[in-house]
């Protein structure tokens, strides 16, 4: 059995955690999302093809070394059916399709490689108009109706296939989308019209990394499943506690007096200082969280420093959900609790707040004593941020 991951996407929505990462590579549980893909199809298939993009150095770099993985390079943005077609000449016969973005299990994943014939992976969700809606009519997909307004049905697509070469025959005829694009399930579609018999295949987990809460959700869903991880080398100070399960990296610092709660993730070689609370968040490699500091439902990227007394808020006062901008939309997370999104080497100074959904972009640095109410894309006049800022970024 062979299997195609699609990680060529850039990641928009996942800004700013994807300006300097590619998208599958952020950490879940201090892993990129792509390896635990990557570790379970190794399992059950015997060859793995990624397809990605040719300056996506972070992942050819990572996987090269990987015994069953090879790539296919994905020249230009054409869509999800371009992508697969990028991988015709390296594929025998049946073949996995998953997007590099999706986590299922491994004991999913491996009863879809055993079946017979074309089967498309599906879940049963609760707003159904975010995805392509399956319809499904004696047991079989007839149609793949992409973000409906009004839905027949609730069950979705999950970006997950068996197929087989026929498969690129009908791509080669699929035209481009509305998008501009050359579409994976139109070409199945083509298919189904012309008599193919696509059988949903329910998952019973399924966490899709769209929007940066997803990455928390996916966290949690690994850590459930596997249990704490603790690298090599992490000190843990008199008086910590940790709440398990939690991911913690090689050369940590934990403490003295800090509470780990569960579901978050330390990465390596950073420092979590005295009477620090941290919970449900990730906290990526190299950056230091210092003393009398709260980290709350939030994500901070590599070689941060937060600075002491700094507080990431994670609830609304008024008990509604919180939102997120992207490109000047607010997005409903549906969730009451999450804190900031941070990208890599922010420097904070001390006594600062962020509030709940505010995102900060890489390299920027934040002045003492500030109330982050809004996200910050660019380096701020610093002089007219009350005064000019030369001391206060590290403990």
């Amino acid at each position: 059995m062979q299997a195609v991951i699609l990680a060529a996407g850039e990641g928009t929505r996942l800004r700013p955690l994807t300006d300097m990462m590619s998208k599958p590579m952020i950490p879940i549980a201090n892993k990129p999302i792509l390896e635990w893909t990557v570790d379970i199809l190794s399992d059950i298939c015997d060859d793995i093809i990624i397809v990605v993009r040719e300056n996506q150095k972070d992942i050819i770099e990572h996987f090269q070394n990987f015994s069953h993985c090879r790539f296919a390079i994905q020249e230009e943005a054409l869509g999800t059916g371009n992508a697969v077609a990028c991988s015709e000449k390296l594929i025998r016969d049946r073949f996995i399709v998953i997007n590099g973005d999706e986590m299922i299990t491994k004991m999913d994943i491996r009863k879809l490689s055993k079946l017979d014939g074309y089967h498309i992976g599906a879940f049963e969700v609760s707003d159904p108009e975010k995805f392509g809606v399956l319809d499904i009519r004696d047991g079989l997909v007839k149609n793949i109706d992409e973000k409906p307004q009004n839905p027949k049905g609730n069950l979705v697509n999950t970006g997950l296939y068996l197929v087989d070469k026929k498969i690129f025959d009908s791509i080669r005829r699929t035209p481009k989308s509305a998008r501009n694009e050359y579409e994976f399930t139109d070409a199945l579609i083509n298919m189904i019209e012309d008599g193919l018999e696509l059988k949903p295949f329910i998952l019973g987990r399924w966490v899709t990394i769209t929007y940066p809460w997803h990455i928390l959700e996916a966290n949690q869903l690994v850590l459930d499943q596997f249990g704490s991880f603790i690298g090599k080398n992490v000190d843990i100070r008199s008086g910590t506690h940790i709440e398990h399960p939690v991911a913690i990296g090689d050369n940590a610092i934990l403490g003295p007096n800090c509470f780990i709660r569960k579901y978050s993730v330390i990465g390596k070689g950073c420092k979590v200082g005295n009477a620090v609370e941290i919970k449900n968040s990730i906290i990526m490699d190299n950056t230091f969280v210092s003393h009398l500091s709260y980290v709350g439902d939030t994500i901070i990227g590599r070689n941060c420093n937060i600075a002491a007394g700094t507080i990431f808020a994670n609830l609304r006062l008024d008990e509604k959900n919180i939102g997120m901008n992207h490109v000047g939309k607010t997005i409903d997370s549906g969730r009451r609790k999450l804190g900031g999104i941070v990208g890599d080497n922010v420097k904070f100074g001390v006594n600062c707040v962020v509030m709940p959904g505010k995102k900060i972009w890489p390299n920027i640095l934040v002045p003492p004593c500030r109330i982050i109410d809004k996200d910050i894309e660019e380096q701020p006049d610093l002089k007219n941020w009350k005064g000019e800022v030369r001391e206060g970024y590290s403990d």
